[in-house]
């Protein structure tokens, strides 16, 4: 499972510290690139590369709309299926007809093939209200998200089906620092021989400001399964913010799995670019 694209609210906390928060009718590019590994209680490790490119646009002090389309890369047996929002464990067989991602493929052979995929992911559409300031030290986002399914399903890259996710985010700023807490309900297409549940998540941490241009972070994400036969997802994200210049930023991030329904470890980076108003 590659990492879910980075909430809101953590880039929120990052980019109040360093000031780089997006203003009224500014754009915003960003280029990363996503590393996870981990065998979700299989015999066999499933690895991920995603690389997503984003675009993001504030046309009003309210409103903000991004869309986010990844290269992915997987090998593994075939039981998890890499998602911009997150992935999931589907049990081996689930995925597309293509080598062990495919239906019946290693359903009940002794070994474990292993096969390697690559292709565009699925494009998610997101749309974020921020709602008035509380007591000008409270901030409340809720998001609506939206999954057009460019991923190859043959492949194992994607279900195929649409999904999509109701998002609330709330941040604040105490000193340095800024915590943060994130719920969300996640509703997913159903795959041809598995029926997904849909699925709580939620997230909490903080971000905290070493100086103006420069912040880090930590949060613990939990998030359910998506199959009856599969475990509820539990990782520790840590994240190091850096402000380059007034266009361009940076973020190095990592994540340790708690639980099969995680990857092991994983890794990233993101670089972001805002034109000149």
């Amino acid at each position: 499972m590659n990492k879910r694209l980075i909430s809101r609210a953590v880039m929120a906390a990052a980019m109040l510290s360093s000031g780089q928060a997006l203003a009224e009718g500014e754009w915003k590019y960003t280029l990363g690139t996503d590393y996870s590994s981990g065998d979700y209680g299989d015999t066999a490790d499933t690895e991920i590369v995603s690389t997503p490119f984003t675009v993001s646009y504030k046309p009003s002090t309210s409103w903000t709309f991004k869309a986010s389309l990844p290269y992915v890369q997987i090998e593994g047996p075939g039981g998890v299926v890499p998602g911009g929002d997150g992935g999931f464990v589907v049990g081996r067989g689930n995925g597309g007809t293509g080598g062990g991602f495919g239906p019946g493929n290693g359903g009940g052979q002794t070994e474990v093939e292993t096969v390697k995929e690559a292709g565009i992911g699925d494009l998610w559409l997101t749309g974020t209200y921020s709602l008035e300031p509380i007591g000008e030290r409270w901030f409340v986002d809720l998001s609506g998200k939206f999954k057009v399914p460019t991923a190859d399903e043959e492949k194992g890259l994607g279900t195929g089906e649409v999904d999509y996710t109701l998002q609330a985010e709330v941040f604040t700023i105490a000193g340095d620092f800024t915590p943060f807490a994130t719920l969300a309900r996640k509703v997913k297409g159903d795959l041809p021989e598995t029926e997904l549940n849909d699925v709580w998540y939620t997230s909490v941490g903080s971000g905290y400001r070493l100086a103006p241009e420069t912040s880090l972070g930590l949060s613990l994400d939990y998030q359910q399964a998506s199959t009856d036969s599969s475990e509820d997802s539990a990782e520790l994200f840590g994240y190091l913010n850096q402000k380059l210049t007034e266009q361009w930023s940076g973020m190095l991030y990592g994540y340790k799995g708690l639980t099969d329904g995680s990857p092991d470890f994983g890794f990233g980076l993101q670089v972001s670019y805002r034109p000149g108003s």
